[in-house]
């Protein structure tokens, strides 16, 4: 009686293939997602203290190369979490994002030199109708403030609180006209290098 004759299996080529490119994508992803993350290198000098403080704070890059030189990334603050998941879809990582949407960068911080300006941060639609509590809006909004445009801001600017958001908040405005009259105010008490500052492609939209 003749032997059955066994025929042995190999991976399809193809699915070799994309399960290949599924690791390069999940690693590309991740490498834009930490691209801007603050680091610290194991190579770097660092006191004993900070050494403390970091070690527990910081965590491994799941990736060969980073994690042979070292490379930690720490967290990120709670501000900054904050305005990540609710307005750096919109308003970009770094302040400024398409022609579209007004720049924080270097602009935002005029605002804040007249009460009505003040009033109109807290009153635009996403910051009004925030799902986040008043005290993580305080907090976002002043981290936005000092890391986007700090030179901006008055001299004597006072950071806002949990208190003043829940009480601002509560308004609905027609943001496209409030906008054109914070400008023209801003104008008027002359806290604008041009009036252009604060100028937008689109000034209908905002």
């Amino acid at each position: 009686m003749p032997c059955p004759v066994r025929k042995h299996r190999t991976p399809p080529r193809n699915r070799t293939l994309a399960g290949g490119i599924g690791i390069l994508v999940v690693a590309a992803a991740f490498a834009g997602h930490t691209e801007n993350a603050p680091a610290i290198s194991a190579a770097a000098p660092a006191t004993t203290a900070h050494a403390a403080t970091t070690a527990h704070a910081a965590t491994n890059v799941p990736d060969a190369v980073t994690r042979k030189t070292g490379l930690r990334v720490l967290p990120m603050a709670r501000p900054a979490r904050i305005y990540a998941e609710n307005c750096e879809g919109c308003h970009g990582w770094a302040g400024v994002s398409v022609t579209e949407i007004p720049t924080l960068k270097g602009r935002i911080g005029y605002f804040a030199r007249i009460p009505e300006g003040r009033r109109y941060l807290m009153q635009v639609p996403n910051v009004a109708l925030n799902p986040s509590s008043d005290e993580d809006i305080a907090a976002m909004m002043n981290w936005l403030l000092a890391t986007f445009s700090r030179e901006q801001l008055p001299a004597d600017f006072v950071p806002y609180t949990a208190q003043e958001v829940a009480a601002l908040r509560t308004a609905r405005i027609d943001v496209a006209a409030d906008r054109r009259r914070v400008v023209a105010a801003l104008v008027a008490a002359n806290e604008l290098p041009s009036p252009d500052a604060l100028s937008t492609p689109r000034a209908s939209l905002y």
